[in-house]
């Protein structure tokens, strides 16, 4: 290999950057109008690309599976979306809203400090709406199109259905059994807090058949129950 060239690869090894990025496209969308927004600016976080949308809320993008995606324009709340790992839908529709942006990096709407994924769901529903609607064959509709059953692309994109449901459930507990939380009922901070959200952390089963009251006792019942001398743990 010529020295420029195993120079090049060693650069893009250290810093991290991809030889190769997918091609990203779509439009942005006003959620209330339903009309494309332009002069939207797009950036890669992890790449710092940066890129507008066109009059008819257009845009194309440089992204790989797991990069994120900033979406902002004055008058707008910021929106970001994760690139999603597998199946990478052909082309995506962003909803923003009209409003001060209030968008942290980990983002969740709190009501009563309890994770609101209501219009979360919608907006991430829309983005991939081509992949999640796409219909799914079983029983009698495998005998009939055996070749669109064993299509490689049919088996992502029905794998992505599947690992979306996942995603979401996970996303839920994650956003509800938060650190704002446990930190203001049990006083936990920095590794303490993440050693209990690793040890305690319910199930999406669990955490849907609680109420607040019963989410909060159990978040303190757990804490006591971590704080027994006994009890391996990191940190306090």
């Amino acid at each position: 290999m010529p020295a420029r060239a195993s120079l090049l690869l060693m650069i893009l090894c250290v810093l991290g950057i991809p030889a190769i990025a997918q091609t990203i496209r779509g439009d942005v969308i006003d959620m209330d109008t339903k009309k494309p927004v332009s002069g939207v600016s797009i950036q890669n976080i992890y790449t710092l690309l940066d890129i507008t949308t066109d009059e008819q809320g257009a845009f194309i993008i440089a992204a790989n599976s797991g990069q994120l995606l900033e979406f902002k324009k004055t008058g707008y709340k910021t929106a970001r979306v994760r690139v999603p790992q597998g199946y990478i839908p052909p082309y995506f529709r962003i909803l923003i809203k009209k409003g001060i942006s209030d968008i942290k990096p980990d983002m969740y709407v709190a009501h009563n400090n309890r994770y609101d994924y209501t219009e979360d769901s919608i907006r991430y529903h829309e983005l991939y709406k081509t992949a999640l609607d796409f219909p799914k064959l079983s029983g009698l509709g495998v005998v009939q199109s055996p070749f669109s059953a064993l299509s490689k692309k049919n088996r992502e994109i029905w794998q992505f259905q599947d690992d979306y449901t996942e995603f979401e459930k996970e996303k839920y507990v994650d956003k509800t059994f938060n650190e704002e939380v446990i930190t203001k009922f049990t006083g936990l901070k920095g590794d303490s807090l993440h050693y209990f959200i690793r040890r305690y952390r319910p199930s999406y089963e669990q955490l849907k058949s609680m109420n607040d009251y019963a989410l909060y006792n159990f978040i303190k019942a757990s804490a006591q129950r971590y704080r027994m001398p006994n009890t391996p743990r990191n940190g306090n």
